[in-house]
């Protein structure tokens, strides 16, 4: 929903997001810091709420729409409208 999704910007005071959902962003927040930082109270927080396989692909997302995303800084790319409303 568009209300989970502005939740995220505040996911640490939100009451709009559960605690798996604001677990997810946190870690997705830390791998995007410079540098990376996930602690192991983080690490062990993820293991025992999801599979090896899930974290893994969860980390796998997080790090391509990261450097995505800072590819298109460092050339200054816009958005082209492709996922505009019709």
């Amino acid at each position: 929903s568009q209300q989970k999704i502005d939740a995220v910007a505040d996911w640490k005071a939100t009451t709009d997001l559960d605690d798996t959902e604001r677990l997810v962003v946190e870690f997705a927040d830390s791998l995007t810091t410079t540098p990376v930082s996930i602690d192991d109270d983080l690490r062990q927080r993820m293991s025992a709420q999801f599979t090896d396989k899930q974290v893994t692909e969860l980390a796998n997302f997080v790090s391509w729409e990261n450097a995505r995303a800072r590819f298109n800084r460092a050339f200054d790319l816009q958005p082209e409208g492709y996922s505009a409303a019709v």
